[in-house]
């Protein structure tokens, strides 16, 4: 106990002049390429951030990725489970294949567009409304979204709707951000 080191008392400017010894100053770091000089942004690149920020291009571009996730999705399941419209004893053509595959993955990309392009939105809206930016608003937006694709059949499949989409989209927001 009695052999502590004693740590010498810094003042500001010593502290500094060692910081500056040790690390370099701002024209050595600036030379070296370990520091930069803030960038200056142009008035059509603020204009194109701003976009791309705004709730109607992540929606559009949510619905976008959706549309083409879905006309993978429905390829992927016409391949592995072919179900033709009118069962008959003959077997199936090129023809017939390649149609109900194109059917089912224009359904499939139209069902992930819509999902995509209203979870995006209502979430960007919530989070632009709330100024937060957190899980709640992932389970506002999920519970809004599956009410309203459950409303169409009644209030109980809204209930349910509303409370499954909101605990997916809350798994999902934390998964993302772990």
């Amino acid at each position: 106990m009695g052999n502590e080191e004693q740590w010498p008392e810094l003042n500001p400017g010593d502290l500094i002049e060692r910081l500056r010894r040790r690390v370099g100053t701002a024209e050595t770091l600036q030379r070296s390429g370990l520091l930069h000089q803030p960038l200056t942004v142009d008035p059509t690149q603020k204009k194109i951030e701003s976009i791309s920020e705004s709730c109607a291009f992540k929606s559009g571009m949510a619905g976008v990725i959706g549309y083409g996730m879905g006309i993978f999705f429905g390829v992927f399941t016409a391949a592995i489970d072919p179900n033709m419209s009118a069962p008959t004893d003959r077997p199936q053509t090129a023809r017939e294949v390649y149609r109900e595959m194109a059917s089912r993955s224009k359904s499939y990309g139209k069902s992930f567009a819509f999902f995509g392009l209203s979870l995006s939105g209502a979430e960007c809206v919530i989070e632009s409304y709330r100024a937060k930016s957190g899980v709640e608003n992932s389970l506002y937006a999920g519970c809004l979204v599956g009410g309203g694709m459950g409303l169409r059949a009644g209030i109980v499949p809204g209930c349910v709707g509303c409370a499954g989409f909101a605990a997916f989209s809350a798994a999902i927001d934390l998964y993302m951000k772990s």
